[in-house]
């Protein structure tokens, strides 16, 4: 990403839900925070969930997405990696889904 840099991650896990690994909460270019973004383990891998809101008509709107495919590789990576370094028995043997593709977290 051209103008915006992950300047910092804090790394939550969860233990209480099957599905959900843990959350982190990421600054951007030193000027911007955004909470609660749930790594998630579903049927086809790991994937990023943004943080959202539930409408009257009972959907949920994210409050926050990444509007390319590039910023959302950026934003899922940089939190596997700091799940990687603070939780490694987390994320260990498993792959991060993306619609085209799927890539290992080993290693």
């Amino acid at each position: 990403m051209e103008h915006v840099r992950i300047s910092r991650i804090q790394v939550f896990p969860q233990t209480d839900s099957s599905n959900t690994i843990g959350y982190a909460h990421v600054t951007l270019s030193e000027a911007f925070v955004v909470k609660n973004l749930r790594l998630v383990k579903g049927k086809k891998g790991v994937f990023l969930g943004m943080p959202s809101f539930k409408l009257r008509n009972g959907e949920y709107s994210d409050v926050f997405f990444p509007v390319s495919r590039e910023a959302r590789t950026m934003l899922t990576d940089a939190v596997v990696a700091a799940f990687r370094v603070e939780y490694p028995h987390l994320v260990e043997g498993l792959t991060v889904y993306e619609a085209d593709h799927s890539t290992s977290l080993v290693g």
